[in-house]
């Protein structure tokens, strides 16, 4: 497993999306946990966190820019709803397909 550092979301690919987003791939890095993203400054407007380890959606800081979070391919059983609430404000696309949520009353809290 990787530990999700500065130095790994400095080396990350940075892209442009289909959906004209500004985005930073962290795909298939198997990270466990989410840390360090205040490195980014707040530059993207897309995350993508697809077939990594990781089992909750939490630990975000206030991020305002940033709209899609894709977690597609994880082991997320739970999301801490009040910290996306809180730090991720305009967040209003969130895909978590093929993960271990076991009913919507597990994100219900985001929206």
């Amino acid at each position: 497993m990787v530990r999700l550092s500065a130095e790994i979301i400095a080396t990350s690919i940075q892209r442009t999306n289909p959906l004209n987003e500004r985005e930073l791939c962290l795909r298939a890095l198997s990270i466990p946990t989410i840390e360090h993203l205040s490195t980014t400054r707040d530059a993207f407007d897309a995350i993508d966190f697809t077939d990594n380890r990781l089992t909750r959606l939490e630990n975000f800081p206030r991020l305002r820019r940033l709209t899609s979070l894709y977690a597609c391919g994880n082991l997320i059983t739970g999301v801490d709803a009040a910290n996306l609430k809180e730090n991720l404000v305009n967040l209003t696309n969130l895909v978590l397909t093929d993960n271990r949520i076991d009913g919507l009353w597990e994100v219900e809290g985001i929206g």
